[in-house]
C-alpha cells in the first residue's frame, strides 16, 4: 500500500493540495526561501509511527510553516497530524 503512496507523491497527485491557491510554484518558492522539509519526508516519518496512508495534505503558511496531512491508520481511523515543515517533528495527532 505504500507504494500507491509513493507513486501518488511521485506522480504530482499530492502537490497541487499543498499550499491551497498557491499552485506547485508558489509551494516550490516557499520551501526554497523557508527551508521547508518536502512532504514525501513528512509522509515517511508520519507512516513510521502511525501505519497508513495519507489522504490530503496542506502546507499552512500562517505562523510557522507546517504541514496538516488528513491521514487514514491502518485501524481504519482517520486523523488528521499536524507536523513543523521545517523539522519534520510530529505536533499533533488527532
Amino acid at each position: 500500500m505504500r507504494w500507491v503512496l509513493v507513486l501518488l507523491v511521485l506522480g504530482g497527485l499530492l502537490l497541487p493540495r499543498i499550499g491551497a491557491g498557491a499552485g506547485p510554484l508558489g509551494t516550490l518558492q516557499l520551501a526554497q526561501a523557508e527551508d521547508v522539509k518536502p512532504l514525501a519526508q513528512i509522509l515517511q516519518t508520519i507512516g513510521e509511527r502511525v501505519p497508513g496512508h495519507a489522504l490530503d495534505a496542506e502546507l499552512v503558511r500562517e505562523g510557522e510553516p507546517r504541514y496538516r496531512v488528513k491521514w487514514l491508520g491502518e485501524d481504519g481511523k482517520v486523523r488528521e497530524i499536524t507536523s513543523d515543515a521545517r523539522s519534520g517533528q510530529i505536533l499533533d495527532v488527532r
